[in-house]
């Protein structure tokens, strides 16, 4: 049977926050258990209905019902932390993109399949408007060969560094050749005058070796995920000569333990993820179970090694106030903690951990608390005022007289009602604010607990 922080840990990493029905729901079995339930996705978890009319106004839309339903609205938010974890690996920008809507299609996408197949989601990305307009395969012809989409399919997506050579960008180049799109209308184009068939050798393989034009680009991926082999001269020594479905499987195993562990990845658990992956010919759902259940993923280094990013943390926030986050999540304070969602960076996706510890980011951190202790007190000095948080209420007058004199049960019924559990460093913290401050300042008891260690850490 699995010990309830074992089950709190499990949720906190893989469904955002450890809600205290989800924990009452699983404590009483194994761990296998409660992955297995946590894995049940909803096949369809539906998707945004835009209502605005501004192409702005509708990325904000997207990101706010993309938060909602981290927050409330699933029944299995693995489904929507595991399409943020390939919207930062298989990214695109909104600004490069252009609309909402081809925005919406790729994180759909996203959500939809993100436990499916990696081969079937690399190429259903592949040929999206988003993709193509994101990394210029929209303006990739025979006469003036675009490289970027086939080189960061193999060095960012599926390979990583050095596993590859320039004659291997080349060929994947040719074979992607004629994919595009049109600007008036945001439709995908297949332009064959652009395609260069000719045949070509990737990874070892031949390619472009007739058939539907149309699917020539498509064989890079199955050569990558199938029977291609890392060049005798690529760059990375260690992998020369080895299959590169092989070398795939553990590039993409570990950057899933890095997103959902935090620490450098055990080679026991990339090794036994990996064989998943090729047994299973890349289905996610059990390459994933792997690494969930296994033993290493639920030391004490794990569960202290991971920051919470942004997302994370105004997952948490908007759990623990109850708001929800339309007109409530500040998107340009999350810009400056170093996370919006539909920005990446750059096509490298976001890093985790340290990359969000630096001083600017930590302000902002501390902004966007202050931004929600004050929209949790909206009303709070009219007649009958109130905090509304995610269990209840507080009113005014309960802050005010009821708990005048009892300052340590104040604290507690407000972390009762926010259903989160403190340190006890961290309440101790709390319980000396409330007792020293003057009882009109108590009210800022909640911007505090939102300022709390636990608000930062997974």
């Amino acid at each position: 049977m699995a010990v309830q922080a074992d089950i709190e840990h499990l949720l906190r990493r893989t469904e955002f926050v450890a809600r205290p029905a989800r924990v009452a729901a699983l404590v009483g079995g194994t761990i296998a258990a409660a992955v297995d339930d946590i894995l049940a996705v909803p096949a369809n978890p539906g998707s945004v209905t835009f209502t605005a009319g501004e192409n702005w106004e509708r990325g904000m839309e997207l990101s706010y019902y993309w938060f909602d339903r981290m927050v409330f609205d699933s029944t299995r938010p693995l489904q929507e932390k595991m399409s943020f974890f390939w919207h930062g690996l298989l990214c695109s920008e909104f600004g490069k993109v252009g609309t909402a809507e081809l925005m919406r299609e790729q994180i759909d996408t996203f959500r939809f399949d993100g436990l499916g197949n990696l081969r079937l989601l690399v190429k259903k990305i592949s040929t999206q408007v988003a993709m193509l307009r994101y990394l210029d395969n929209n303006q990739n012809r025979r006469s003036s060969p675009n490289q970027n989409f086939a080189r960061e399919l193999m060095e960012l997506f599926l390979l990583g560094v050095g596993n590859y050579t320039e004659a291997d960008v080349e060929a994947a180049t040719a074979a992607w050749t004629g994919h595009t799109d049109d600007w008036e209308t945001d439709a995908y184009i297949w332009n064959v005058g652009w395609h260069d068939a000719n045949l070509k050798t990737l990874l070892g393989r031949t390619i472009n070796n007739g058939g539907d034009p149309t699917l020539h680009g498509y064989e890079t991926i199955d050569v990558i995920l199938g029977n291609g082999i890392v060049p005798v001269d690529a760059t990375n020594v260690a992998n020369r000569g080895r299959d590169t479905r092989l070398v795939a499987a553990e590039f993409i195993s570990r950057k899933m333990w890095t997103f959902f562990a935090g620490t450098s990845p055990p080679a026991s658990v990339i090794a036994a993820m990996r064989d998943n992956a090729i047994t299973n010919d890349f289905a996610i759902k059990p390459w994933l179970r792997v690494l969930l259940t296994s033993t290493e993923f639920y030391t004490a280094e794990v569960k202290q090694g991971l920051v919470r990013s942004p997302v994370d943390m105004m997952v948490a926030m908007l759990v623990a106030t109850g708001l929800r986050a339309t007109d409530n999540v500040p998107i340009w304070l999350m810009e400056g903690m170093g996370q919006a969602p539909l920005f990446p960076p750059n096509v490298s996706g976001w890093k985790h951990n340290a990359y969000f510890v630096n001083a600017s980011a930590m302000a902002q951190r501390a902004s966007c608390a202050q931004s929600f202790g004050w929209r949790t007190m909206d009303g709070y000095w009219d007649p009958g005022g109130l905090i509304q948080l995610a269990a209840g209420t507080i009113t005014r007058n309960e802050i005010e007289v009821t708990y005048r004199n009892q300052p340590d049960q104040l604290v507690d019924r407000i972390l009762t009602l926010m259903q989160i559990t403190l340190s006890p460093s961290s309440r101790e913290a709390l319980l000396t604010f409330s007792r020293n401050a003057q009882w009109w300042e108590r009210n800022q008891l909640i911007l505090l607990t939102l300022l709390a260690p636990e608000f930062h850490v997974a």
